[in-house]
């Protein structure tokens, strides 16, 4: 005992016996978890289109499976612990392959359409739900595994990221055309007298924000600042796409101060959802700023200002504001567009930005309309008022030479 208690004696197994029943341990784990994970799956997976409310423990029971057997192996040795937690990471990264598979196939199902829209919503962010909890575990698992761990957590990661972009995209979409006849309402004339249109964009945002305050922190915030950067987009689509013209200074002044008053009650509704993408708050006042000004250097700035913060802005978008701010001076048109070439050109030019800092490249514009490189102002006159040149100025046409004959051989 004396001798035990200081730990004066070695392993009762030889080293090769040791490292046999540990692989034969690591083997049956795989095997069992394997199992255990699929039985798991295939349970919840028959809740998913039920009609019955019921919350989901799918992450939970995964975690508990998996974790069962990653904290009691340490307590063999230290290597053997690593070894566990590299198994189960494998079997993790696995079974989130084929979670993924699985969401998409509940999401193509047209069995799926029948459900009520709260509980296909609710089913939806029950998956979302399970994101957070499992990545913990993959990242856990990576931590205390060895280095060749890495291409499982990645596997796990990427699953996992491409089960929340889908949901995301299938809630983005239900509330958008739930959305959609508000924004056909606007940069109307009646949009400029009645705030109507933004009323309701704004109240079925807000209400519809309630029900995904159940989803987990990390992927609400990138879900809220999905739905902040596409109301937005669809919020400047009908501006730049022509739908409203003004014709005079006054008319350009009214559609300023209405896109700055709607640009604060979206800033305000977002702040409240705790949006985190505050980068899309000046990208509305920028274009009223843009329509009121009256000097051609105030607009360049401005314009340098646009393009330095959104560097996906094109030339055709800065040219479809200056439509409609009815510029059709082309000495004018040519020095503002400038600005936007030489900072498109430059070598300093940021790279264009990634998927989710993405703004003006998912707005499309009209042609402009220019015809045979004629100025804007001639490009809109009817060919009735074009001015018809002389017909001494005319070029003479020459009779057609007379053809030979061919000659024979």
């Amino acid at each position: 005992m004396v001798a035990l208690e200081n730990g004066e004696l070695g392993p009762l197994l030889s080293p090769g016996t040791l490292r046999g029943l540990e692989d034969e341990c690591v083997t049956d784990v795989k095997a069992q978890t394997r199992a255990a994970l699929l039985r798991v799956l295939q349970e919840n997976e028959e809740h998913w289109g039920s009609t019955e409310d019921q919350p989901s423990s799918l992450a939970q029971d995964v975690c508990e499976l998996l974790e069962e057997h990653t904290e009691r192996a340490p307590r063999i040795s230290q290597e053997f612990g690593e070894r566990m937690a590299h198994c189960c990471l494998a079997g993790l990264a696995e079974f989130l392959q084929s979670f993924q598979q699985r969401v998409e196939r509940f999401h193509e199902n047209p069995a799926v359409r029948e459900l009520l829209p709260d509980t296909y919503i609710s089913r939806t962010i029950s998956l979302v739900n399970c994101g957070p909890p499992l990545r913990a575990l993959a990242e856990r698992l990576a931590r205390v595994g060895p280095p060749e761990s890495e291409p499982a957590r990645e596997a796990a990661a990427s699953a996992l990221d491409r089960v929340t972009r889908l949901c995301h995209r299938v809630l983005a979409d239900l509330l958008f055309q739930e959305l959609q006849p508000y924004f056909n309402k606007l940069m109307r004339r009646k949009w400029l007298n009645s705030p109507d249109a933004l009323d309701g964009i704004v109240g079925t945002l807000g209400a519809q924000a309630l029900a995904l305050r159940r989803m987990q922190d990390e992927p609400y915030q990138a879900l809220v600042a999905e739905l902040h950067r596409r109301a937005l987009v669809e919020y400047v689509r009908p501006l730049l796409r022509g739908r409203l013209r003004c014709r005079s200074a006054g008319t350009r002044s009214r559609v300023a101060r209405r896109l700055r008053e709607d640009a604060a009650q979206l800033q305000r509704l977002f702040r409240r959802l705790e949006s985190q993408a505050s980068w899309l708050d000046a990208v509305v006042p920028h274009l009223a700023e843009v329509l009121q000004l009256e000097d051609t250097p105030s607009i360049q700035v401005e314009v340098g200002v646009l393009v330095r913060d959104y560097p996906d802005i094109r030339r055709k978008h800065v040219a479809a504001l200056l439509d409609i701010r009815g510029l059709h001076n082309a000495a004018a048109r040519q020095e503002i567009l400038a600005v936007a070439r030489d900072l498109e050109l430059s070598e300093g030019a940021p790279l264009s930005p990634p998927r989710d800092r993405a703004f003006f490249s998912d707005i499309s514009v009209p042609r402009p309309p220019f015809c045979l490189g004629l100025p804007l102002f001639l490009g809109r006159l009817p060919l009735s008022r074009l001015p018809r040149p002389g017909l001494a100025r005319l070029p003479r046409l020459r009779p057609p030479a007379l053809s030979r004959p061919p000659s024979r051989r």
